[in-house]
């Protein structure tokens, strides 16, 4: 009995810290898209920073947020692998806690990266959609792979 409730509590202590750290970094995402907007609505003699780029530089770059978005999961998904695997018994609990955190702030941080090309490819280009669409696909990204209970009981599972 008491051990179920020291377990679920510090379930609830690592989803909190997670849900708040998720949460700030959903906001930075979006905040990004407003400063792509306010970028490209200014008046229309303003052009983008430096030389223009050629289409093949901003594809390739577009490429790159894509992979980072495709990275983020996959990356998640491998280290909650990774923990399961290799542990240690006496230290499993405090490890799949631990592991779980780093997974998902690692997933999270690689797709507000996306996003920050996204907002790099708008200062290039002052075309705001490259923005828009890196940072849209990020906050679907993030929502998609939001920290579960669901998840973090079921890798606790295996405690005993």
């Amino acid at each position: 009995m008491v051990v179920a409730e020291s377990r679920q509590g510090r379930i609830d202590e690592a989803l909190g810290f997670l849900n708040v750290v998720c949460g700030a970094l959903v906001v930075s995402v979006a905040a990004f898209a407003m400063v792509a907007w306010f970028v490209s609505s200014g008046s229309g003699d303003q052009t983008s920073i430096g030389p223009p780029v050629p289409r093949a530089v901003a594809f390739f770059v577009l490429f790159v947020g894509i992979a980072l978005l495709v990275a983020a999961p996959a990356i998640h998904k491998k280290t909650l692998e990774r923990v399961v695997a290799h542990q240690r018994p006496d230290e499993r609990a405090i490890t799949v806690l631990e592991s779980f955190r780093l997974a998902t702030l690692i997933s999270f941080i690689l797709r507000e990266g996306a996003a920050i090309v996204g907002l790099m490819l708008t200062l290039l280009t002052n075309e705001p959609m490259w923005c828009y669409v890196l940072c849209a696909a990020a906050v679907v990204g993030m929502i998609w792979g939001w920290p579960r209970a669901e998840q973090l009981s079921g890798l606790l599972g295996a405690e005993g």
